[in-house]
């Protein structure tokens, strides 16, 4: 069983949130502070954070009935004092690395 606050693929965020996958990449596009963990391959890892956020942009837009610019202007507004973004994306980068130099080490190993 997977730890609650491990990455979770897009397949997985998908069922929890009961949103198709397609969905998912679609608000990446439009939410700049939704960012998911790439692997190689490009594979989507969803961190608890990101998970809160799309919970955040689910209820915006489907209880709450914003458009999806009126979810971003909201989200931007509510966030703007955070202080802790460029923080957070030093980690998240360091994070990136991390992920892709464990993804070639698996590749490295399943290849002997």
């Amino acid at each position: 069983m997977k730890e609650e606050n491990a990455f979770h693929t897009i397949s997985e965020v998908s069922k929890k949130l009961n949103l198709p996958t397609h969905v998912l990449r679609f608000w990446e596009k439009k939410f700049n502070n939704l960012t998911p963990r790439k692997g190689i391959g490009g594979r989507r890892y969803y961190s608890l954070k990101d998970m809160e956020k799309l919970k955040s942009i689910k209820k915006l837009l489907y209880d709450q009935g914003f458009t999806i610019p009126g979810a971003i202007k909201y989200l931007r507004e509510e966030h703007q004092d955070d202080s802790d973004t460029e923080q957070d994306n030093k980690i998240q980068q360091l994070l990136d690395q991390a992920i892709s130099s464990l993804d070639k080490a698996k590749n490295i190993i399943k290849s002997y």
